[in-house]
């Protein structure tokens, strides 16, 4: 009876083990039929003899194995294209650092890798796992690098990498690591060239381009100290010589002159002859830079070298270290350095703060802490979104599918600011100051919030203020009178009159094209000047933010859409919006119509495509509204496409996402090959997201706060509305002659295409129900529910985040139609490639 008994408890946990592999098919069928012969002859083994029982009873435990191990291989997941990182239950998830931890510009490395330990001490578990660091010295050079990434590329069990710490590092390492599958977030490689048209896929930043840096501090020089001529040494370092050009090109362009370029050797001690050769120049500014023991060897020689004595001496963040201090000096007094914005708050920071004391026993000794705290964080998010677990336990993570996760960052609220990856790596939210070192401290005196201030340091005598502001009290008695006069009339109130123009930089967030005609037509038609104003349009670029832009002080207005700028106000910049000049989205997400995706709900199961970097919220909104999840592939399948359409031409997505204006007219500008001809619109499906109602407020114009509030700025504000609006109605009114000013300006696109451009971007202003500029409230009230919604900013922004008072005063000024109630859109014809 026991041997019955024993036999017949194990079959019944033969057929429970069976069952819990059910979905392995085959293999357990085929089990399921040996375990059931088995307990046949279990039953006559049972019946009669115990010995041919046993056999039976381990024939069947053998077959129920041998289906589970076949089961269990079944549901091992696919390998990853870069491979696999399987880290067994208890164990740690491995994070190697790559920073230069020892010899002259240690505090650089020690710095960034203290905040990588707090983003471990704080953050605990990942994805069930501790976090186990592996440290190593990329040296600052080319060779260290090389090493630390080729020791780090041959240890299989590391998930992902926190450095380097030098450009000079970065280059090397960065395709060592794309050959081993692995990714590399830098908190300190700033040189541009590692983000440029030969990008390493492996290699994304935390911190800034030097494209910005070399920019801003050429722009304090020139328009600032009002100097202009200048020098430069660079060290042959990647980040020296790049960020020097910079420097060189932007300070030409504002029209100063370079004097010398010169360059020394890391490790050089005597920078005398150098100096000598610069000196004969004799430049007012002198630019190097270059690292701690260099920089301290040419800042403390300069001053012994004639015709150097009241040359101004300057460095970069490579400097940015009580070791440079020390390095150079008394000589470093008064000199300027050049670096990211350090003047973090909040209670993260502070919790940040009270945690790198704690570890490393002092107060930050470096300029990129924050910057590798945030790049570590970043980690550990795409870790959690991308780990799965195998059958056995484990947790797997696949390397292409962290790094894909890595790109898609978007909206991360850092210490450093708001972090969304761009597809070549950027994912800084850049904020360049320019310190001075005052009693052996860096004191911010230029840039974020330190620009007001510093403006209002280089004023004029008590006399002449006093002298402005009656002339300003004068000016607006003036014209409040001739206000009530106009309206009373019914009549455009006279244009101001002035003796000399107010030079003002208005910020684009793109180079130029017909999405910016109305700005670049105010200029051509001398409306700008007629309203005293000097403008000049700074193009954008990927690396250029709109809003650091104008929040740092280098322009007074900036263009970018509500969405960016909300976000950027939440992280502290006071930034307002004065005029909503596009009325509606020119999102649309674009399908064929022999394989549509007519709907929303139609995307289940599709791949969908969004270039990421904040332009995908009004799709995943939708998304959501229509109960799928953007972030389960199971739903739907979100690849991020390249800022083109070739992957919808291709047939590689089902939808790609297009703005009305540009991508969209992309695919019309190409041809069919089944036809020869180009496409028609009736070959394509677009799911517009005004009509979804997810749509988000685009183009706008805004200012930062602190400057409206300054005296005379508010009038400079309407004057320019008034001029910028004079713009648009005139592109809306002559066609023809705006799209040549904005040919005038140089676009990449041809003629045709810049056409259809502003007759689609006259389709967004026009018509403005309220007219030109003014908020529509229901509009922003979606908006902002969006961002909210899907985590762009964490609760709605304050009633000050827009104003309307401005461009009604601008409207005062204006003839004609200033609703667009006339407006009727032409018909444009495309030519290939939008020649």
């Amino acid at each position: 009876m026991r041997n019955k008994f024993y036999l017949l408890v194990l079959l019944f946990s033969v057929m429970l083990l069976l069952g819990a592999c059910g979905g392995a098919a085959p293999a357990v069928e085929q089990a399921k039929e040996k375990a059931e012969d088995a307990a046949a002859e279990v039953k006559e083994a049972a019946e009669g003899a115990a010995d041919q029982a046993q056999e039976a009873v381990e024939e069947a435990a053998t077959a129920v194995g041998d289906a589970v191990e076949e089961a269990t291989s079944s549901e091992t997941p696919e390998e990853d294209p870069l491979g696999n990182i399987v880290v067994a239950s208890g164990d740690p998830i491995r994070l190697a650092s790559a920073l230069v931890i020892a010899g002259p510009n240690a505090t650089l490395g020690i710095d960034s890798q203290t905040g990588v330990e707090v983003a471990i001490k704080e953050r605990g578990d990942v994805a069930g796992h501790p976090v186990e660091l592996i440290p190593e010295d990329d040296g600052c050079s080319a060779e260290g690098g090389q090493t630390a990434a080729t020791k780090i590329a041959s240890d299989d069990s590391v998930a992902a990498v926190v450095g380097h710490s030098c450009s000079s590092s970065c280059t090397p390492a960065a395709p060592i690591y794309n050959d081993a599958g692995l990714t590399m977030i830098s908190p300190s490689c700033t040189a541009p060239a590692l983000t440029g048209p030969d990008h390493v896929p492996s290699f994304l930043r935390t911190a800034h381009n030097d494209n910005v840096q070399g920019r801003v501090m050429a722009e304090f020089v020139f328009n600032e100290l009002g100097l202009t001529t200048a020098a430069t040494i660079h060290d042959g370092s990647p980040y020296a010589e790049q960020l020097q050009q910079v420097f060189a090109d932007t300070f030409t362009e504002l029209g100063g002159t370079i004097t010398a370029q010169e360059a020394v050797n890391v490790g050089d001690t005597d920078m005398r002859p150098v100096l000598t050769s610069i000196a004969t120049g004799s430049p007012e500014f002198l630019y190097f830079p270059v690292f701690i023991a260099e920089g301290g060897f040419i800042t403390s020689q300069a001053k012994e070298v004639a015709g150097l004595e009241d040359t101004i001496l300057a460095g970069a963040d490579g400097m940015i270290s009580p070791d440079f201090v020390s390095a150079a000096g008394e000589a470093a007094e008064g000199m300027y350095v050049s670096g990211p914005n350090l003047t973090f708050s909040g209670a993260t920071y502070d919790q940040f703060l009270a945690d790198y004391v704690e570890i490393l026993g002092e107060e930050p000794v470096s300029a990129f802490h924050a910057h590798a705290f945030d790049a570590t964080n970043m980690i550990f998010d795409a870790i959690e979104a991308v780990a799965t677990t195998d059958a056995d336990g484990n947790t797997v993570i696949g390397k292409q599918a962290l790094r894909d996760a890595l790109y898609a960052t978007s909206g991360l609220e850092g210490i450093t600011g708001t972090i969304s990856c761009q597809e070549n790596g950027d994912c800084a939210d850049p904020e360049i100051v320019v310190s001075q070192i005052q009693g052996g401290e860096y004191v911010p005196v230029f840039g974020g919030a330190m620009a007001a201030e510093g403006e209002e340091a280089m004023e004029g005598d008590a006399t002449e203020e006093a002298m402005m502001e009656a002339t300003e009290e004068a000016t607006a008695e003036a014209t409040a009178e001739a206000t009530e006069e106009a309206m009373a009339a019914g009549e455009a109130m006279a244009m101001p009159e002035c003796t000399e123009l107010t030079p003002v930089n208005l910020q684009l967030q793109w180079v130029a094209q017909s999405q910016f005609a109305g700005y670049y037509a105010a200029v051509a038609e001398g409306f700008y000047n007629d309203f005293c104003l000097d403008v000049t349009i700074l193009e954008g670029a990927v690396d250029i933010v709109p809003q650091q832009v104008v929040a740092s002080g280098q322009a007074e207005f900036g263009i970018a859409w509500v969405p960016k700028v909300l976000a950027s106000r939440e992280e502290g910049a006071n930034l307002v919006n004065i005029a909503q000049v596009f009325q509606r989205s020119g999102t649309l997400e674009v399908s064929w119509a022999d394989n549509p995706v007519a709907t929303i709900d139609d995307m289940a199961g599709k791949r969908i495509g969004t270039w990421g970097f904040g332009n995908e919220h009004e799709l995943f909104a939708a998304m959501r509204l229509a109960g799928l999840d953007p972030n389960n592939p199971d739903d739907v399948e979100i690849i991020q496409q390249s800022f083109d359409m070739l992957a919808l031409l291709n047939r590689e997505l089902d939808a790609a996402e297009a703005m009305t204006y540009n991508e969209y007219a992309q695919v019309l500008e190409a041809v069919n090959p089944d036809t020869g001809e180009l496409y028609q619109p009736e070959d394509l499906v677009v799911i517009n997201f005004n009509d979804v109602g997810t749509a988000m407020l685009q183009d706008h114009v805004f200012v930062d706060g602190d400057w409206l509030a300054e005296e005379g700025n508010e009038e400079l504000a309407v004057n320019f509305l008034a001029a910028t609006f004079m713009g648009w109605q005139f592109c809306r009114d002559n066609f023809d002659a705006c799209v040549q000013h904005v040919l005038d300006a140089g676009p990449t696109l041809g003629e045709s295409h810049m056409q259809w451009q502003l007759n689609e971007i006259n389709k967004l202003i026009w018509p403005s129900p309220d007219g030109i500029g003014i908020m529509d409230q229901a509009l922003w009230d979606q908006t902002v529910e969006v961002s909210v919604d899907g985590g762009v900013i964490t609760e709605p922004p304050g009633d000050d985040a827009f104003r309307t008072d401005l461009a009604l005063e601008a409207h005062k000024y204006l003839n004609g139609d200033v609703t667009g109630e006339s407006f009727s859109p032409i018909v444009v014809e495309l030519r290939e490639g939008g020649e």
